[in-house]
């Protein structure tokens, strides 16, 4: 297996791992209700995106937008790789029914903000380029299910350290998703 087949399947994981973690928030009757509402969306998205990768993983051919050296995609899977090991110990913890409310907000930070890589958008906007419909849906659903859980979770992160990692991670974000669109995706005309 190639190192981008392995960072595509544990792609696949994490998302397998972050959809069972969110369901698990989402029956939390002690958890507040906008939160509730925030991971049931958010077990939803994962569930998508589980198909895409089954989807992507049958017919993606990578590129090299961003200009990777193997080495960059071996630590790519490294450092997912800990991030895989660190999720399984918290759900592990989670089936247990031993996380608070501010662990689980910290947790759901950690899970798409430490764990999105710009990698995954690659590859992302690489697939929904080869789609018929050419609209990048998935990057673009991505982004937005992004800024609403920013501004969903903002007020239960004011005195955590976490909430600095957030913003900084959504400004890599759009700097990555501004790169892609800018010089990848095709240039549509505007009626004048």
């Amino acid at each position: 297996m190639n190192e981008i087949e392995e960072i595509m399947e544990i792609g696949k994981k994490l998302d397998e791992l972050t959809y069972e973690v969110y369901s698990h928030f989402a029956k939390r009757e002690d958890f507040d209700g906008a939160l509730v509402a925030l991971w049931t969306e958010l077990a939803e998205w994962k569930k998508g995106h589980i198909k895409h990768w089954k989807k992507i993983s049958r017919a993606f051919v990578y590129k090299n937008i961003f200009k990777r050296k193997p080495a960059d995609l071996v630590l790519i899977i490294k450092q997912l790789k800990n991030i895989q090991a660190e999720l399984v110990e918290f759900l592990r913890r989670l089936r247990k029914k031993k996380v608070s409310q501010g662990e689980a907000v910290s947790q759901t930070v950690l899970n798409e903000f430490c764990l999105v890589s710009d990698v995954f958008l690659e590859i992302f906007f690489i697939y929904s380029k080869s789609l018929d419909d050419q609209s990048m849906t998935i990057v673009d659903d991505c982004r937005a299910h992004l800024m609403h859980m920013t501004e969903t979770l903002k007020p239960y992160l004011k005195l955590n350290p976490l909430f600095s990692a957030l913003k900084r991670s959504m400004a890599d974000i759009d700097h990555s998703y501004d790169f892609l669109v800018n010089h990848y995706s095709k240039k549509r005309k505007i009626a004048v």
